[in-house]
């Protein structure tokens, strides 16, 4: 039975890792970017909906406070990244490095560098009776949101003409150029949909996690792990990257919690031994 409920506990921390990495693995399929900012958005949407919440509720502060990340993101991509257009990616990847301690540095400035508060609704605190044992109402709510998310972007990148031009991109975006496409507007769409996701994950996880500027730091490697694992640019990998480690992790805590660190290493490195692109990373098929 507490195999079970670990277990299950192992498939929430899952959902988290599965937002971070299916927006790493978006960036990264479109863009080529492996964007090292992730980690602090997902802080910020955790602040922002916190900061929201104090002046609406928590319903309006977990959906407002995600899209402002967003909004921020598509900024990020539209004013700083897109001058690094055609240059090495190696240039991408240092300015996020960058924007990522600018931004923690503003978070601590405006916030400050103590913990946040942030209460669930009366809704969500109680605990649900599953037959062998109770689990908590707010995990059991965590895990159906991100099961909604997943159905709506894959509707959205398989049955939208947006996202068949986001997919085609990410196969061959000299040729989606070539057809007249605005190939900028769809990396600041990427993109702001992408640290949407760091969002939402750092907005659910703020009640259990607790809300404090460095709280991006400890899933940021977590979720590249997650992305190599599954392979790059699969957001099919990215889901069950997400839902292997955070198992495991889990189950790790259950037998020794040292080893939950080391685990998620262990587990990509014999993974990567036997498939180097990862468990659905192949050629040209960054979306299947």
């Amino acid at each position: 039975m507490i195999v079970l409920s670990q277990i299950i506990n192992g498939l929430i921390l899952g959902t988290i890792y599965i937002l971070m990495a299916l927006g790493l693995s978006l960036i990264r399929g479109t863009m080529g970017i492996l964007n090292f900012a992730h980690g602090v958005l997902f802080t910020l949407g955790a602040y922002l909906t916190v900061k929201i919440a104090l002046v609406t509720n928590f319903w309006i502060a977990i959906i407002v406070g995600p899209i402002l990340v967003g909004v921020i993101g598509m900024l990020i991509q539209r004013f700083f990244m897109r001058r690094l257009q055609g240059k090495h990616e190696l240039f991408g990847l240092l300015l996020t490095f960058g924007m990522a301690y600018i931004i923690e540095d503003m978070i601590k400035i405006v916030w400050g560098v103590g913990g946040q508060p942030f209460n669930i609704p009366p809704l969500l605190s109680g605990f649900i009776n599953l037959g062998v044992f109770i689990f908590p109402t707010y995990r059991l709510f965590i895990l159906g949101v991100t099961v909604m998310l997943l159905i709506g972007l894959y509707i959205f990148l398989n049955k939208t003409k947006t996202g068949l031009i986001i997919k085609a991109g990410s196969r061959d975006l000299v040729m989606v150029s070539l057809l007249g496409i605005p190939v900028q507007k769809v990396f600041t769409l990427v993109f702001g949909l992408g640290t949407m996701l760091a969002g939402i994950a750092g907005a659910l996880a703020a009640p259990m996690w607790g809300v404090q500027p460095t709280m991006g730091n400890k899933i940021l490697i977590p979720a590249f792990v997650v992305i190599t694992l599954g392979g790059m640019g699969s957001l099919v990998g990215a889901v069950a990257g997400g839902l292997i480690i955070g198992v495991a992790v889990s189950l790790a805590i259950l037998i020794q919690p040292f080893f939950s660190d080391l685990i998620i290493y262990v587990i990509m490195a014999a993974v990567l031994l036997v498939r180097p692109r990862g468990l659905f990373g192949e050629v040209w098929e960054a979306y299947e």
